[in-house]
């Protein structure tokens, strides 16, 4: 009997040391290297998936005649709007991987570090914050006038043009520079404005 309680014991010994030696290892989930191969095969993914896009004639569903014309009608909707709606001025998403995406790709831009589903959600709080800034200064009660706007020479990614504009308008309350709208994407003789952020 006393060989079965020393057995029991030592049986108990052992098992208390394995399970505590199991609690200390880390979880494989929190585990680096494989975040990391989690992080580069949706980067891969996103990249396969923007590249099988290319191709050599692209057009946007929607767009204006001008730039001046797609920045005019832009913020005239955001004046109007109730800023939950979407913006029809405003370049859709599936417009961005159709065809902006497949153009910018490579070019240094946030999206090569990110995969789509991470950059929408970039891009998205950007856009939400920029034209908020913009409606508190074109509001419903204050009348404005595209007062001037000036543009950079445009960068040329594959065959998308990019236009960067300085808009100033006239509000009550004086001349106002607007420097949230960064860019309006020229394809196929169709502007829309494409990139707005704070």
């Amino acid at each position: 009997m006393k060989q079965f309680y020393i057995i029991i014991f030592f049986l108990l010994a052992f098992s208390s040391i394995f399970f505590t030696s199991n609690c200390n290892e880390k979880d494989w989930r929190n585990d680096p290297k494989y975040q990391n191969k989690e992080l580069e095969a949706k980067l891969q993914s996103s990249k396969t998936e923007i590249l099988s896009k290319r191709k050599e004639n692209y057009e946007l569903t929607f767009g204006y005649n001008s730039k001046q014309e797609a920045i005019k009608y832009f913020l005239e909707e955001i004046q109007k709007s109730d800023k939950s709606t979407p913006l029809k001025s405003f370049i859709s998403w599936s417009d961005q991987v159709e065809v902006i995406f497949p153009n910018t790709y490579g070019f240094g831009t946030a999206l090569d570090t990110n995969s789509l589903g991470d950059y929408k959600v970039i891009l998205s709080e950007r856009e939400k914050l920029g034209v908020e800034m913009i409606h508190s200064v074109i509001s419903l009660s204050t009348s404005f006038a595209i007062q001037n706007i000036e543009w950079e020479t445009p960068r040329i990614y594959n065959e998308l043009k990019a236009h960067k504009p300085k808009v100033v308008i006239r509000t009550k309350a004086g001349l106002q520079e607007l420097t949230q709208i960064k860019m309006v994407y020229e394809i196929g003789n169709k502007y829309i404005v494409g990139v707005v952020g704070p």
